[in-house]
């Protein structure tokens, strides 16, 4: 048998609840984890958005005002050319919040510029389809796993002063970047210059994650332990106390034998059915008992009245009646006579039974029993020889023979 039939019925219950409840726990973990990412993805792509777009606006603002105030650049006013400033304002942003920030470029000058592969790939979608706004996914070529996005940036009026014609850049640029070895001239109003790329690591985001999904976590498994504990409490008071009183009724009946046990009424539910359907039970078995002590009273009644003795016993001998005259026949108390074997009443020189017990005189005659009025020597409890007539027949109850011995005591 299986150890978990051993349990109380509220044990079982609760255990098969909780198991339940913790496959659902689970689900709702796998489920949260899911949302928890597509709600991180969805962030980190809002915040990637703003930084390039910080990124552009800055080139675009710097570009701007260079060209409103007639800014001449030089290699003192390095630090002032909208690409340059704008790359390291978006780098400072990206350093606190851990992400890296960078513009990348297909036709770089400066090396930090030069696109990796994913940002390669990008740039050639860019300028291949001109209505892309921006672009995102998780990239490993760099052997880490990572966030990446990337947003456009085109060509304005402050990008061709030094990105356009090579003879209308500034003379400090054309020294730096000689314009037959540099790829990065001749670009036109409007044209995609490049990007802003956002890298953000996947590990900062699954701490995110994790962290946010610890805390649903923490509250999903208390509202589900308080949810076990009202169904435990619940199950004690609504069944296993019901089911309790009425398994200790039951047994106080087979421990006493008394019928009078009765519950409380409950309403029409299943434990208010077992309880209205023990206490009719209890009714009947009661008014059975009654009328079964009634119908003994009456039996009795009617073989102590008889002015013969009459003595049953089963197959074995063993006596289950003695009425009163046979009482005052054989000197025995009716106590002391139920249960003797029917043997200590027959006096030991009986020639009737030639020296055999009653059981295996009854056993040899099979189903011929001694005619009625048979002569039998009988013997009082105190020894003395009794001459009687035997009456006998026999019955069976249940798959159970017994005799009925009427003995009458002749002169």
């Amino acid at each position: 048998m299986s150890p978990f039939r051993n349990f109380k019925l509220v044990s079982r219950v609760n255990l098969v609840v909780a198991a339940i409840l913790l496959l659902f726990f689970l689900l709702t973990l796998a489920l949260d984890y899911r949302r928890q990412q597509e709600v991180i993805i969805a962030e980190s792509v809002a915040k990637a958005r703003l930084l390039a777009a910080g990124a552009i606006h800055a080139r675009e603002y710097l570009s701007a005002e260079l060209l409103r105030g007639d800014v001449t650049l030089s290699d003192r006013r390095f630090g002032l050319i909208p690409v340059v400033a704008a790359d390291r304002i978006i780098a400072r942003i990206g350093d606190d919040l851990g992400y890296g920030v960078r513009q990348v470029s297909s036709r770089f000058r400066n090396p930090r510029n030069a696109p990796d592969p994913f940002e390669t790939a990008t740039l050639i979608k860019f300028v291949s389809h001109p209505e892309l706004k921006e672009a995102y996914g998780f990239d490993d070529t760099a052997g880490e796993r990572v966030f990446r996005y990337l947003q456009p940036f085109r060509a304005d009026g402050s990008c061709l002063e030094c990105h356009g014609e090579p003879a209308a850049a500034p003379a400090f640029i054309r020294a730096a970047y000689p314009p037959e070895r540099d790829r990065a001239y001749h670009y036109r109003l409007g044209e995609i210059i490049g990007a802003a790329s956002v890298r953000i690591s996947v590990a900062s985001l699954d701490r995110q994650i994790l962290a946010n999904l610890r805390d649903d976590a923490l509250q999903t498994a208390a509202v589900f332990l308080a949810l076990v504990a009202c169904l435990g409490l619940l199950m004690r008071t609504v069944v296993t106390r019901p089911l309790g009183r009425l398994g200790t009724a039951i047994g106080e009946v087979e421990a006493t034998g008394r019928l009078d046990q009765r519950l409380p009424p409950r309403g029409s539910d299943e434990i208010g059915t077992l309880t209205t359907g023990f206490n009719r039970m209890m009714d009947k078995l009661q008014a059975s008992v009654e009328q079964l002590e009634e119908s003994e009273r009456r039996f009795h009644l009617l073989t102590d009245t008889a002015r013969d003795a009459i003595v049953c016993f089963l197959a074995n001998g063993q006596i289950i009646l003695f009425n009163v005259q046979a009482v005052r026949l054989f000197g025995y108390s009716r106590t002391d006579a139920i249960g003797l074997r029917v043997d200590a009443l027959i006096h030991p020189d009986c020639h009737e039974l030639a020296g055999r017990s009653v059981e295996a005189f009854l056993a040899g005659a099979g189903e011929t029993l001694p005619a009625p009025g048979t002569p039998l020597a009988g013997r009082r409890r105190d020894g003395t020889r009794l001459r009687l007539e035997l009456s006998l027949s026999a019955a069976e109850s249940d798959g159970h023979r017994f005799y009925t011995a009427i003995l009458r005591e002749t002169s």
